[in-house]
């Protein structure tokens, strides 16, 4: 499956890159969300999966997604933030986000 990773901090990008790499999947890298629509754009069906951060300059997650989802409303998008509030999370699930993960992606004992 290809992958489209957002997230502004760009070593995060290429360590979870890396990890869904060695998991068998194809990936596309972003820390600009523009950059990120426009790939979607070109070819949305070729991505089986969106994972995005939460919090970045410029656009946040849940506004890529939207922007994802009004592209393709059939799209898988999955949300990574350190947000603890589970109000946050149904109001992105309601807004049509498939998923809401905690960070950090990695722990301790998974290293």
């Amino acid at each position: 499956m290809r992958v489209l990773y957002l997230d502004d901090e760009q070593p995060l990008v290429l360590l979870v890159a890396r990890m869904l790499e060695h998991l068998g999947h194809a990936v596309s890298g972003f820390t600009n969300a523009g950059e990120a629509l426009q790939a979607f754009k070109a070819s949305p069906r070729e991505f089986g999966l969106v994972l995005t951060d939460m919090s970045m300059p410029g656009m946040s997650g849940l506004e890529f997604a939207q922007q994802i989802l009004a592209i393709d409303p059939k799209a898988t998008v999955v949300i990574a933030t350190g947000c603890e509030d589970p109000n946050w999370a149904d109001h992105a699930r309601a807004s049509g986000v498939r998923d809401v993960i905690e960070k950090p992606l990695l722990s301790r004992s998974s290293v």
